[in-house]
């Protein structure tokens, strides 16, 4: 019987290895976990992984992990000759050009319909959109194409008028979110640490532009972290605090706060004008909501400084936790991680190398202590009830404001069938073993 300790699992960086106290072999098909605290495992980061390929190169990480631990990652298990337990075999891998992989016999959930999958690497999302419309390629993963291709597919294929070359998926993954700087050292416009003039920013966003000009109106303007189709959404929904856009409320919420409107009609506070810094990443979508956000707050008084990343920035995660006002970034809608970015152990710090993904600095310790309950309890319904009620005390004090729900866009041709998405927790490629072929 072999048992691994939880120490010799932290080369793949990744929860839930960090909960395990041990992992014993019962046999060779049978594992068993001891988890520090009760923990709902849902079996993400437990791959299983061959010994006699990954054992001896492992146990000299574990000699010297410092200086084996590139090499342990070098082997060629990870990359040409990978070898797993999903539904397709890896046959062969060329750099730069093509994966390609043959229906796995053995496969848990049975044998593939299709016998044969290969996976092309286009660096351009415009060679995509034109192989796919050529029927070269059959299907898109995720981040292959954008929004705005699906839009130039929708036409060709003729989807507006009903017919139905193909099909367009859209997944929602994550929410871009503006997230106020929360520590005191670092912002430079204090009155943001009042959740009143937070709560007149959330006022002041009008979200249902953002949707229309980005996403044609085909996603929902979110409120809150969840996706709609989540089971718990209703639930959350009636539970949080809500801020539609109302340029009304941003001045009672501004005035309540102790901001009056100056000689050019903008906010200001003893005397001096509240000019909030507005960080976001470059790219066309992001300078697009960028501009909407903007005109949106300058209208309702607020007179933001908008201010584009350099790539050097957003790499250097200390620089970055110390943006001055407001920042924007995703955060995932998976529930763990929703709950879990805005947990007090999640703030970038000196300690953790500012790898936190609680980037703003927000802490609570009721949530805090209801974070803790949720991961002690394995009761899906008391979980379902503690996630609520963070998501309530979040929304309350506005910790962040959701601005759009981030899609994924997948697109398929209509010779192949069974492609579909599910919730966030989901690839859009989860029942692959299923799809056909025709």
């Amino acid at each position: 019987m072999q048992m691994y300790k939880a120490p010799g699992l932290t080369v793949f960086e990744s929860k839930p290895q960090d909960r395990i106290d041990e992992l014993i072999a019962i046999d060779a098909t049978t594992i068993l976990v001891r988890w520090r605290a009760p923990f709902l495992d849902d079996g993400q980061g437990l791959d299983p992984l061959p010994r006699h390929l990954l054992g001896q190169p492992f146990a000299q990480y574990e000699q010297d992990p410092s200086g084996q631990r590139d090499l342990f990652l070098a082997q060629r298990f990870w990359t040409t000759e990978y070898v797993g337990a999903g539904p397709y075999r890896l046959v062969a891998w060329e750099p730069s050009s093509h994966l390609e992989g043959v229906a796995f016999d053995g496969h848990s959930l049975g044998r593939p319909k299709i016998e044969r999958v290969v996976i092309r690497l286009m660096n351009d999302e415009n060679t995509v959109l034109t192989n796919l419309l050529a029927g070269n390629v059959h299907l898109t993963m995720a981040q292959a194409i954008r929004f705005e291709h699906a839009m130039v597919l929708r036409r060709e294929w003729g989807l507006d008028k009903g017919e139905g070359a193909g099909k367009i998926l859209f997944l929602a993954t994550s929410t871009t979110t503006a997230v106020p700087q929360f520590r005191p050292d670092a912002q430079k416009s204090l009155p943001l640490l009042d959740a009143r003039v937070r709560r007149a920013l959330f006022s002041g966003v009008d979200r249902q532009a953002i949707v229309d000009a980005l996403f044609d109106g085909q996603a929902p303007a979110p409120n809150s972290f969840v996706q709609p189709d989540a089971a718990y959404f209703a639930e959350v929904d009636v539970a949080i605090a809500k801020y539609p856009y109302d340029p009304r409320r941003t001045e009672q919420f501004m005035s309540e706060a102790g901001l009056r409107r100056d000689g050019d009609g903008l906010f200001a506070s003893e005397g001096e004008r509240f000019r909030p810094a507005f960080w976001i990443s470059a790219g066309a979508q992001r300078e697009q909501l960028l501009a909407i956000v903007t005109h949106s707050w300058k209208e309702a008084g607020i007179d933001v400084q908008p201010y584009v990343m350099p790539a050097a920035l957003e790499r250097d995660q200390e620089a970055r936790a110390q943006f001055p006002g407001i920042l924007v970034h995703g955060i995932g809608l998976s529930e763990r991680t929703s709950a879990e970015n805005t947990s007090t152990e999640q703030i970038g710090t000196p300690a953790n190398r500012w790898s936190g993904q609680n980037r703003g600095g927000w802490s609570s310790p009721e949530y805090d202590r209801l974070w803790d309950a949720y991961n002690a309890t394995l009761d899906r319904s008391q979980q379902v009830r503690l996630f609520t009620q963070m998501m309530k005390i979040r929304s309350d004090d506005v910790a962040s404001i959701p601005l759009h729900y981030s899609l994924n866009v997948t697109a398929h041709v209509a010779a192949l069938r069974g492609p579909d998405v599910g919730v966030s927790e989901t690839t859009s490629h989860w029942n692959i073993y299923e799809w056909e072929l025709t």
